[in-house]
C-alpha cells in the first residue's frame, strides 16, 4: 500500500534536517537535499536488495571504538579492493527522504559519533546490488558500545574482519 503524496511530504519534511546531519556525519561534508534520490529510487533500492534476506552472512562484533582502528580502516580498504562500485548509503530515514550515492565505500567516514543515528543502523549498498555491508551499533547488556559488522553478496561475505 503507497503513502498518500501529502503523507509522504510531511515525512520528508520531519525527517530531512536530522537525515542530512546524519549524512554529513558518514560523508564528512555537508550533504544537501537536491543530492538525494527521489522517493520512487529508494523505494526501487529497497525491493531490489531484498535479495540479501536470503543470502550467506559473516557478521562479528566489535567494540564501536574500533570503527576508527587502523584493523577496521583495512578491512574497510578490502572491502572497497573486493567491489569499486559507488555505494548508496542507507539509513532508517532513507525511505522517507531519498537516497544518497557516494563514490565508493572509501569515501564513507566511519568516525561518526554513537549518538549520530537514535536507531543505531547504517546500511551500504554497492550500486551494482552485489554486495552489503550493515553496521548495527548499540549498547550492551554490560552498558559497552558495540557494533555488528555484516557483510554480504558476491564480493563482501568472503572478506572477513
Amino acid at each position: 500500500m503507497h503513502a498518500q503524496p501529502s503523507s509522504a511530504k510531511l515525512r520528508k519534511k520531519l525527517n530531512l534536517k536530522r537525515y542530512l546531519d546524519e549524512l554529513t556525519a558518514l560523508i564528512g561534508r555537508p550533504v544537501h537535499a537536491d543530492e538525494l534520490g527521489s522517493l520512487e529510487q529508494a523505494a526501487s533500492i529497497r525491493e531490489a536488495s531484498q535479495k540479501f534476506h536470503a543470502q550467506a552472512t559473516q557478521a562479528c562484533e566489535i567494540p564501536f571504538s574500533e570503527r576508527c582502528s587502523e584493523r577496521f580502516k583495512g578491512f574497510v580498504q578490502r572491502l572497497h579492493g573486493a567491489n569499486h562500485s559507488s555505494v548508496y548509503v542507507w539509513t532508517p530515514r532513507t525511505i522517507d527522504c531519498g537516497i544518497l550515492l557516494v563514490p565508493s565505500l572509501a569515501a564513507v567516514k566511519f568516525t561518526f559519533d554513537f549518538a549520530v543515528n537514535e536507531e543505531g543502523i547504517f546500511v551500504f549498498l554497492t550500486s551494482d546490488l552485489e554486495d552489503r555491508l550493515l553496521l548495527d551499533f548499540s549498547v550492551s547488556p554490560k552498558g559497552e558500545q558495540v557494533m555488528k559488522v555484516e557483510t554480504q553478496g558476491a564480493n563482501w561475505v568472503s572478506v572477513t574482519y
